[in-house]
């Protein structure tokens, strides 16, 4: 059964807004920093080039100017929207801070609750489960923006080897704006899982409790994303990562009545090229039931499938009935899908 069916109560995605930096990283500019093949990026990852923001250019800022392109495009005011969710995954414009207070305030939004969701490349996904839940639970509650930002170009070292499937980690963002009564581009269900076993494999050591930003820890390389024991994680990732990624599109598109069959799009956050087409092969699709920002955008986190799905939309291939996939892997590891009938 269909989610909250039995109330006849639905909740769908009026608009996406995104924004996406004027700055440009060409592959054969992180071939060289990263001493590797220019084939490493353009052929086995897919990357041609990635946006980059400016260094005054930081996630908030991003949010807000996705934030506001949903909301005009919905043409709506902001004091209208109840709820804003951040859901950004990499690091905010400051520790100890509330990116989506911030938004909250530069978009007009008065009247909206404003928190932060994390969970890294899912954090899009489950943002927007959170919003849709919280909107059907309470009456006085009609709509929410989900935004996702990142700047997760500035956590890369480019010369350490252990990151290369991170190379494409780039900056941008998009926004979700959700209405209570909208019946088209109707959130059906959402399935999510976690694999705890990953936790410490992928982490930024410098300025969490463990090892704060004290004048004995200050180390810049401290400062950059790790990856630990490499292969061990290649190993165990290479056992369980499609399976997990076709276990949650699969639980919610049952969860809404619907099988693999009657999947019309698929869009996920951005990966390597040939998994991401292991898994359309495995769910019997292929690139036309989709839309790879990858060439020419990068991997900008949970903003990723919003975007894609943004493309896609103003390409006018969408159509009334279709059913849509929004599918995304994030560090920790974790696995998630949304299921919307158009």
């Amino acid at each position: 059964m269909i989610e909250n069916e039995k109330n006849n109560e639905t909740v769908g995605i009026t608009t996406i807004g995104y924004y996406i930096p004027s700055g440009v990283m060409t592959s054969e500019a992180i071939a060289k920093l990263a001493d590797i093949p220019l084939w490493v990026l353009t052929e086995k990852l897919g990357m041609e080039k990635k946006p980059i923001a400016a260094e005054d250019e930081h996630p908030s800022d991003m949010g807000i100017k996705a934030a506001i392109s949903a909301i005009e495009k919905a043409q709506i005011q902001p004091e209208k929207i109840d709820l804003i969710v951040y859901c950004g995954g990499g690091d905010y414009d400051y520790r100890f801070w509330s990116p989506a207070a911030k938004i909250q305030a530069a978009i007009g939004a008065e009247n909206a609750h404003a928190f932060e969701v994390r969970n890294f490349c899912n954090g899009g996904n489950l943002g927007i489960h959170i919003c849709r839940n919280m909107l059907l639970a309470d009456s006085s509650l009609n709509y929410a923006l989900v935004v996702c930002s990142e700047k997760l170009s500035q956590l890369l070292n480019y010369s350490d080897k252990n990151i290369s499937f991170m190379l494409t980690f780039s900056d941008g963002a998009a926004a979700a704006l959700l209405k209570k009564g909208e019946s088209s581009n109707k959130i059906l269900s959402y399935y999510g899982m976690t694999d705890g076993r990953l936790a410490d494999f992928i982490r930024v050591p410098l300025g969490g409790t463990k090892l704060p930003v004290k004048g004995e820890n200050i180390d810049l390389e401290l400062n950059y994303v790790k990856v630990e024991e490499s292969e061990k994680l290649d190993k165990i990732l290479s056992e369980i990562y499609l399976k997990n990624y076709k276990k949650v599109i699969i639980t919610a598109l049952q969860k809404s009545g619907f099988s693999i069959e009657k999947i019309d799009f698929l869009f996920s956050n951005q990966i390597k090229k040939s998994v991401f087409l292991s898994l359309l092969e495995s769910l019997k699709l292929s690139e036309k039931n989709t839309f790879i920002s990858m060439k020419e955008s990068g991997h900008f986190g949970g903003a990723d499938t919003l975007f894609c799905l943004a493309k896609t939309m103003e390409l006018e291939k969408i159509k009334p009935g279709n059913l849509v996939v929004l599918a995304s892997s994030a560090s920790g590891f974790s696995w998630g899908a949304t299921v919307i009938k158009y």
